[in-house]
């Protein structure tokens, strides 16, 4: 026992009260500063949380979504319904049968880590061709040909094509015509534009086109996120050992403050918001 006190007052005859106090605010603010992290780490875990339930509820939500129609300002139709968003970490057998479809359609790696966003559409097209070009060649004096022919350009990118031929046969004793041989040719040609939105940390899906007599019977956005990703790459406090040298103010075992040359090694706690 005599020796931890003779230990005691050979320390405390060496450090100055002077020294001791600034020791004691050097512990009471890394203190302070280990609080201030730990804190900063519980809200991290709560926001976490919270991001997730507001996922699996916006999720729950999309599946019962259906397509709401409105118009812009060319009078076109704009089809809109909520989105999905899957954390790739954590998808459930159903959410990998529904990215494995587009896998397969898409010829997309098995990799879904480089995959950001799947959509879908599906349509249904309503159109006439009402008095369109036609020509009657006749071959002989009981075969003819019949020829079709319209075209429809809206725009440079919204357009359709149709083209067609019958050969009819005459009889000669009843004049009935009957159709031989047919053909017809169908193009179009149809713009989408889509746009994700995010309002008040909800997505949804937006999607129009020009071409008349569009209706949209389904449409469909996926976004993939990795939430250990981001996790992972945000900067967290701790301590680090470190090498350091400069010029600056010293503080001496004897209590006196010089400035001068500085070299050493130490044990350094940074919070986050210092690390890069």
């Amino acid at each position: 026992m005599n020796k931890y006190i003779e230990y005691y007052q050979t320390l405390k005859s060496k450090i100055s009260r002077t020294t001791l106090i600034f020791i004691g605010v050097v512990i009471l603010v890394l203190l302070l500063l280990q609080q201030c992290n730990s804190n900063a780490s519980l809200k991290r875990e709560i926001k976490q949380v919270q991001m997730v339930a507001d996922r699996e509820l916006n999720n729950y939500k999309a599946g019962q979504d259906t397509i709401r129609i409105e118009r812009n300002k060319n009078g076109e139709l704009v089809a809109k319904k909520l989105a999905y968003e899957f954390d790739i970490n954590s998808l459930t057998d159903s959410n990998k049968k529904a990215i494995a479809d587009y896998q397969r359609a898409l010829n997309l790696t098995k990799d879904i880590k480089n995959i950001n966003s799947l959509l879908r559409t599906e349509i249904r097209v309503k159109d006439s061709i009402i008095n369109s070009k036609g020509t009657v060649i006749t071959l002989t004096d009981s075969t003819s040909t019949i020829k079709f022919d319209d075209d429809k350009n809206w725009d440079k990118y919204n357009w359709r094509r149709f083209n067609g031929t019958l050969d009819v046969l005459r009889n000669k004793k009843t004049n009935a015509l009957s159709v031989t041989s047919s053909r017809f040719d169908f193009e179009q040609g149809i713009e989408l534009k889509a746009a994700i939105l995010n309002e008040n940390g909800v997505n949804s899906l937006k999607i129009t086109t020009p071409y008349p007599g569009i209706e949209f019977t389904n449409i469909e956005n996926i976004n993939l996120v990795n939430d250990k990703l981001n996790q992972k790459n945000e900067k967290k406090a701790g301590f680090s050992i470190g090498i350091g040298a400069g010029y600056g103010i010293n503080l001496t075992p004897n209590s006196v403050i010089t400035v001068g040359p500085q070299i050493g090694i130490g044990l350094y706690w940074s919070p986050k918001w210092l690390r890069f």
